[in-house]
């Protein structure tokens, strides 16, 4: 039995990096739009820090189901990070992890409401002049 993260759990971990990838020198965007437009696509994913079942990846038997559940044994990733991660959890042991999560919070903290620059705009077509003057910088 799998002691999978609830929704809100997910979301959280999600929202707490600005839905970027935790990998060091990743920081992939994982969630945009489909041609849909009431839905979004999700290619981030939830990872356990320590194993939700055993037999997982950096699996800790003295730990409780709810504290593998718990939003402090999760960290966001890209998918592909995230297979990588659990592919080789001698080389991404626990620790590392834990100090990937916190970094990647930090730069979030340090980066909400921070301005990037000038977004991508629509055509300018038909756009008179002082709305074209107007964009983002």
């Amino acid at each position: 039995m799998r002691d999978d993260f609830s929704r809100e759990v997910k979301e959280a971990l999600a929202n707490r990096v600005a839905k970027r990838c935790s990998y060091p020198d990743c920081g992939a965007v994982t969630s945009g739009p489909q041609d849909d437009p009431r839905k979004a696509v999700n290619l981030g994913v939830a990872a356990h820090i320590t194993g939700a079942s055993p037999g997982g990846a950096r699996y800790d038997a003295a730990m409780t189901p709810e504290q593998r559940q718990d939003i402090s044994n999760g960290i966001w990733f890209c998918q592909n990070h995230g297979k990588l991660v659990d592919n080789d959890p001698t080389r991404f042991p626990a620790g590392l992890l834990q100090e990937w999560k916190a970094a990647a919070e930090e730069w979030a903290r340090a980066n909400v409401g921070r301005t990037w620059g000038r977004r991508p705009q629509a055509s300018t077509a038909n756009r008179t002049p002082a709305a074209q003057e107007s964009d983002w910088d």
